[in-house]
This record gives structure tokens, sequence and C-alpha cells, in this order.
């Protein structure tokens, strides 16, 4: 009962402060027309609060040990992100995709919003528990898109642009992905940061979740009436984020024994929105960024009917790794019991 209220608590919290970013534009308490608002929101998170989150979580709740025991699950997201990447081509075909933006679109259906949306949806769900599964899918997902991501949509654009190593580094290497380097180095090399900094570094922290969500309502309040309707192209891309996206994540972690939170984190973690960045780099290629930002639009609002179902799953997961756990410290009596037992009759055959 206690994790049914806490799964169902953490999708009402979501949605509670999505809808107050929404009021708050809509009751005409902010004004966002310009815009200004909404970007220093998006800044904020990105480049202070989930930094700052990053540097003090993970020497909390590492250890070298377990920080270097997650490095091989990296392969997995690579993987299905790839995956999706090669189905991307025979999507493209099937619906015949304008090729003004076929590129756009494959990069849509392959990359997801994994800090903006999916960092704080998963901390709703799981709470710390979810931090480093969702890191390794960050780093996976971060590389794929400044490389293989930009790429495609670099060419739909007729600008003759040539890849720019300098600008792939700097994709890949944003605050959250050097904040992560940092975190790594204190945890790897033992240091402990003066309590002052942390306190500072918590408080900043701490704000990145609701104004992460708080954002994700402006972004929703803004949205045009027909930027709500989806047309083929965007109902596929939304059908590829929510269902074919966490399939294939499904289907390859089928054939390995892994710890069931961490399924359930890489599957939500992949059934995320559009990303972000997408429409960014589109419009900086000069490429169909009005495309982007409506598939973005309709995903981020269909992730409020999906919702209800991450936690149906997360409860279903936390279920399971309880039993899980109940069974180990079953066995482990058992097995405690039993070499009692043998001691004990070992002692009465010496007598």
């Amino acid at each position: 009962m206690a994790i049914m209220w806490h799964s169902i608590s953490g999708v009402l919290m979501i949605l509670g402060l999505v809808g107050t970013g929404y009021a708050l534009l809509k009751m005409h308490i902010f004004n966002d027309d310009d815009e200004r608002l909404s970007k220093f929101l998006s800044g904020f998170v990105t480049k202070i609060a989930i930094p700052a989150y990053l540097i003090v979580s993970i020497p909390e709740d590492f250890t070298p040990q377990t920080l270097l025991a997650i490095g091989p699950k990296l392969v997995l997201p690579i993987t299905s992100m790839l995956a999706l990447f090669a189905l991307s081509f025979l999507i493209a075909k099937l619906i015949k995709v304008n090729p003004h933006h076929k590129g756009l679109f494959q990069s849509l259906l392959f990359n997801s919003n994994t800090v903006t949306v999916g960092l704080p949806v998963n901390m709703a769900l799981f709470g710390k528990d979810s931090l480093p599964y969702v890191l390794v899918y960050y780093m996976a997902n971060t590389i794929v898109f400044w490389t293989l991501g930009v790429y495609m949509i670099e060419r739909d654009t007729a600008t003759g642009r040539q890849f720019s190593l300098r600008k792939t580094l700097k994709g890949i290497f944003t605050p959250p992905m050097i904040a992560l380097i940092i975190a790594v180095i204190l945890v790897l090399a033992r240091i402990e940061l003066p309590t002052f900094i942390r306190t500072d570094l918590t408080d900043l922290g701490n704000t990145n979740v609701p104004l992460s969500l708080i954002f994700i309502g402006f972004s929703i309040a803004k949205a045009q009436k027909t930027d709500l309707i989806p047309d083929r192209e965007n109902l596929t891309l939304a059908l590829g984020r929510f269902v074919l996206a966490p399939s294939v994540m499904a289907l390859m972690m089928m054939p390995f024994e892994l710890p069931k939170l961490l399924k359930a984190f890489f599957i939500i973690q992949s059934a995320m929105p559009t990303m972000t960045n997408a429409a960014v780099m589109a419009r900086e290629l000069n490429g169909d960024f009005r495309f982007a930002s409506i598939s973005i639009t309709q995903t981020t609002l269909l992730m409020l009917v999906v919702i209800p179902n991450f936690n149906d799953f997360s409860q279903l997961n936390k279920r399971n790794a309880l039993s899980q756990a109940r069974d180990r410290a079953f066995l482990l009596d058992k097995h405690i019991q039993n070499q009692d037992n043998n001691q004990t009759n070992h002692r009465n055959q010496r007598f």
C-alpha cells in the first residue's frame, strides 16, 4: 500500500507542477510572450540546477566500486538507439516522410528528452534510486545525439556545412556532462567537498525537478491549437517514442540477467518525448525547426497521458524488487540455519 501511494504521489506531483506552470501563464500571472522567462528556466535547470544536483548526489550515493560497476551498462541504451536508428530508415520510407525533414524525423525518433523531462519523471517515480541509471542513459543519449543525431539533421539542409568536431564536442560536453565528469572524479579520487559548498549545491540542485516541470507547463500553455493536431508523421513519432522505443529497449535487455528496477528505469527513460535540442539544431542548421517544435510539443503533451502507465509499471517493478529482496533474505536465513544445524551435528558427532 505504501509503494502504491508513493507512486501515485509521484504522478500527482508531476501533474501538479506541470499544471502550475500552465496556470501561471494562462492566468497571466507571468508573461512569457518574449520567451525570456522560458529561456531563463530552461537555462537555469540545464546549466545550474542539474549540474549542482549531480556534483552533490553522485559522491553521496556512489563508491568507486559501485560507480565502475554501472559503466558496462552504457552499452544497452546505445545499442537500443542504434537499433531505432536502423528502423527509422524503414519507417521513414513506409510513411513517405517529407524529404525536407527526413533526417530530422529520424533524429527525433531515436533520441529522447533525458534531462528536462526524463530526470524529473524518474526522480518523482523512483526517488534517488533511479539516479545512476538515468545518468547512464543520459550519457548514451547525449553522445548519440551530438554525433549521429546532428549528422542526420545536417543531411536535410542545403547549407553545405561539413562535420565540425569543435561543435560536436561542445554539444557533448554540456554543463550536465561536465558536472557528471567532475562528480566521477570526486568519487574515484575520494575527494570530499567542504560543507558550505555541498549545502549551496544541494539547495541549487533541489530546484531541478520543480523548475523542469514548471517549464514543461509553460511550453504546453504556449502551444497553438494547430500544433496540437497530429499529422501522419507526428503521430508516427509519438508511437515511436512511447511504444517502439521502450519495446526495443525491453527486447535488448531480455537476454541478460539484470535487476528489475534497472530494466524499469531504462524502459521508462527510453519512452520520453522527443529531444528539445533537435529543434535548436534544426534552427541553427536552417532545417525545418517548426516540424521539430511541433513534435516536441505533441509528445510532451502525450507524456501526461502516458505517465499514469509509468506509475503502474514502477509500482509493479518495486513490488518485484521487494519480493526479490524478501526471497534473498529468506534464502540467507535458510543458509544460516543450515550452517547452524551442520555445526550442531558436527559437535554432536564429536561427543
